[in-house]
């Protein structure tokens, strides 16, 4: 059922899997108890009456195409320039009715259940900001990028470990990359996103800078339950993540 017509999903499934070893596949389509990562995460999309799902494919494009067929819409990203610039070749392929455009990432969205993403479409329309994420409480956040926000709770920024200042290191709520965008947001700020000088890439996250830098509304989801959120990097993820998903 199409609950939500002027909904799009982008899910990033490009990456190498560098961490995880993946060699003759792209880590997506790792198994997770009987079927792949990322068909955990268009089956409750599919749950979740979103219909309109894009993937983009890189790395080892045909296993995750072998592994979805003709539920989703492909993008292909010939060169792996970073999360930003796979986003920008998504959203020209994005029908032109498109109101709201979720972002995910398919290594890490496995357990999202079918109404997160219902309640990030919601919230995203009654507080009408231009971009929604997700952020969750973790006790060890190490290694991920930190919530600041000021002393009314507005977001100020995200800061990545090698920038946080001590103080910044001890804060517990943590960026998931799950983005609700307003189309007409990410259709006028996506290419905006600046090169990283170090990686040469392209990153997904400037936008919130971009946005708030723009004096656009940007609001987060904050959910203290931090097991919604597991990112699947390395083989000891993989195993953990298993486990998670059979006592789920």
């Amino acid at each position: 059922m199409n609950k939500f017509p002027h909904t799009a999903a982008i899910i990033l499934a490009a990456g190498r899997g560098t961490r995880i070893k993946a060699k003759n596949k792209n880590k997506v389509t790792f198994r997770l108890n009987g079927k792949s990562i990322i068909s955990h995460a268009v089956d409750n999309l599919h749950a979740a009456g979103i219909t309109q799902i894009f993937v983009v494919v890189g790395f080892h494009a045909d296993s995750v195409r072998k592994e979805l067929g003709n539920q989703v819409k492909y993008v292909k990203q010939t060169e792996q320039l970073g999360t930003g610039h796979a986003v920008q070749l998504a959203v020209s392929c994005l029908p032109p009715e498109t109101k709201n455009v979720l972002s995910i990432y398919g290594d890490d969205s496995a357990f999202y259940p079918p109404s997160l993403y219902q309640t990030m479409i919601e919230k995203k329309n009654t507080s009408g900001c231009d971009l929604l994420f997700l952020t969750v409480h973790k006790d060890d956040p190490t290694g991920l990028g930190r919530i600041v926000r000021d002393q009314k709770g507005q977001i100020l920024r995200i800061v990545e470990e090698k920038n946080a200042s001590s103080s910044e290191k001890k804060i517990t709520e943590i960026n998931t990359g799950f983005y609700c965008f307003s189309y007409d947001f990410l259709i006028s700020s996506i290419s905006k996103i600046n090169k990283n000088p170090v990686s040469g890439e392209y990153y997904l996250t400037d936008l919130i800078e971009i946005a708030l830098a723009r004096g656009k509304k940007v609001e987060a989801l904050y959910l203290k339950d931090g097991s919604i959120w597991h990112g699947i990097n390395t083989r000891q993820e993989l195993i953990s993540a298993k486990y998670r998903l059979a006592h789920h």
